[in-house]
């Protein structure tokens, strides 16, 4: 199994220094990757729900962390296809590939945020998934008769989401999937489903199955009073994109608590087939994954 983390790029962690530090202790300390968000303009109703304005945008700050370390891979955690067009993505990421190598992943998904859809003047949030589909397709392909700087060996396209309409993205446009948090069965039986999928239209190629988790945290003991997880958003709500918290029998949530206990949780996603994890502490200093580094990745060394 493969570790990268998240970087908290927005809020009190738009910050050049956080960045800079949070990027460092990564390759320094052995992580595979750093993984950065997509949000380019936040309606002001997001900050009262879940997001911290402002967010940097993410094929911006890859170039400048490419920059910034020799081995450490960057990707998109996710890109919401939908905002830009897949000609100027593929130029970027061909820009970027020829002068930092073979350390790109592209995480791509299909948005939520209705209001930012909105201030970027598209009318596509209810086709949002058919759009995604089309920029997948045409993301890797030049037109006939243009040029654009391409990578000299294809980006990698993992593509998140949890529901089966992206099990079925991810298998027939994909190299990877890249969900968010969810628990080891239902990923397991995704696998499934992708792996089948895949067999079926005889798609042979390396794909990597990831997992994007939710709120990450070591902690010295369990407290063992854990209040219950927070409800869904309603049916019919943007903010429904968020799954329902992955939580242990006694109300845990999942990869949060003692060194033990997440390397247990994360002993739980290698068995349902899980490669690589995103790890989501939420931090703009290293201490975390220090510990993470000490405490947990040997065991999967």
């Amino acid at each position: 199994m493969r570790f990268g983390a998240a970087i908290a790029a927005y809020g009190p962690g738009a910050d050049g220094g956080a960045v800079r530090e949070l990027v460092a202790a990564l390759e320094e300390l052995g992580f595979e990757s750093a993984w950065l968000p997509d949000h380019i303009a936040i309606p002001h109703y997001a900050t009262t729900v879940n997001l911290q304005p402002p967010f940097l945008e993410p094929l911006a700050l890859m170039g400048w962390g490419l920059g910034a370390t020799s081995r450490l891979r960057f990707g998109t955690d996710v890109l919401v296809a939908p905002y830009r067009h897949p000609l100027l993505v593929e130029s970027m990421l061909g820009t970027l590939a020829r002068l930092a190598g073979d350390r790109i992943v592209l995480g791509v998904g299909v948005g939520y945020l209705r209001g930012e859809f909105d201030v970027l003047g598209l009318d596509n949030y209810d086709e949002r998934g058919a759009v995604t589909d089309a920029f997948l397709e045409a993301v890797r392909t030049v037109p006939e008769g243009y040029y654009v700087p391409t990578a000299p060996a294809p980006v990698p396209v993992w593509v998140g989401g949890n529901a089966k309409a992206a099990w079925r993205r991810a298998a027939l446009y994909g190299d990877g999937w890249h969900p968010l948090w969810m628990p080891d069965p239902d990923y397991r039986e995704a696998r499934t489903a992708i792996e089948a999928l895949r067999a079926e239209r005889g798609l042979t190629g390396p794909f990597t199955f990831s997992y994007s988790c939710g709120a990450t945290g070591l902690l010295d003991a369990d407290p063992d009073d854990w209040p219950p997880p927070p409800d869904r958003a309603p049916v019919g709500s943007e903010f429904r994109y968020a799954p329902a918290a992955w939580v242990a029998p006694n109300g845990r949530p999942r990869m949060v608590g003692t060194p033990e206990q997440m390397i247990g949780d994360l002993r739980l996603l290698e068995a349902a087939g899980v490669e690589h994890v995103v790890l989501r502490f939420g931090t703009t200093g290293p201490a975390p994954l220090e510990r993470f580094a000490r405490d947990v990745a040997p065991a999967f060394a």
